[in-house]
């Protein structure tokens, strides 16, 4: 299980607890084992709902892999939103204490830092 707590994605079941697997700092979604904010390879980022692969650290850059609508999930390389296959709802990719983020950060920072899914 999987949780968030200040920016940073763990592995741990409370708040705050486990190894860091990466961190989203301004729509940027990085991969590494430390806990500071901003630090790590750039593995995708989000703009305007939709969820984008790539190793820029630039907003709205990169391929296409999914979008967020009306808190369903779709996956596709369309840059429009509600287009694609459907992979469910935001709640069914929702990480322990990140509620309170944007439904299209929720789902990338599971896609990129949990399990590959879009």
């Amino acid at each position: 299980m999987s949780n968030f707590k200040n920016g940073v994605i763990r592995d741990g079941s409370s708040a705050g607890t486990g190894s860091p697997l990466g961190n989203i700092k301004g729509g940027i979604i990085r991969e590494g084992s430390s806990s500071g904010l901003g630090t790590g390879r750039p593995v995708g980022n989000v703009k305007d709902g939709i969820i984008r692969e790539g190793s820029s650290s630039g907003l709205g850059t990169g391929r296409p892999v999914g979008n967020v609508k009306d808190g369903v999930v779709r996956a596709g390389s369309s840059s429009g939103l509600g287009t694609g296959s459907t992979k469910g709802k935001v709640k069914d990719y929702t990480i322990k204490g990140m509620e309170r983020e944007s439904d299209a950060e929720i789902v990338a920072a599971y896609h990129f830092l949990v399990k590959k899914f879009l």
